[in-house]
């Protein structure tokens, strides 16, 4: 995988996590995120986040809160970035956040195989 292109301001890498795509990923066109990772670093009551591809490509994907607000799942959109990007079951996707106020990743992904997928 290729190394991140943003930088933060600090030497500190930026927060971010990993999923692998699953059967269920696919069938329920949403992904969710890592419960101790929204906690920490998103904003209560967020609806979207966007996301960039190592293309410079950016989508405005909707997401999914729990009753208290805090970020359950990716969902509305993300059926169009994994389909653009080819994305299958046993590929990896990794979440860089490049924004916390207003929520923004760099996503990275990996094909099952260990190849970089644009």
């Amino acid at each position: 995988m290729d190394a991140p292109i943003a930088s933060s301001s600090s030497s500190q890498p930026l927060p971010s996590f990993q999923i692998t795509m699953s059967a269920r990923s696919f069938c329920h066109r949403c992904i969710y995120v890592p419960g101790t990772f929204a906690r920490t670093h998103l904003p209560r009551f967020v609806n979207e986040v966007q996301i960039h591809d190592a293309a410079g490509r950016v989508w405005q994907i909707g997401l999914d809160r729990r009753g208290n607000g805090i970020v359950r799942r990716i969902a509305r959109g993300w059926a169009a970035f994994y389909s653009t990007k080819n994305i299958s079951p046993g590929d990896t996707c990794v979440f860089e956040l490049i924004n916390s106020d207003i929520p923004a990743f760099n996503v990275y992904t990996v094909a099952a195989g260990g190849r970089q997928l644009l």
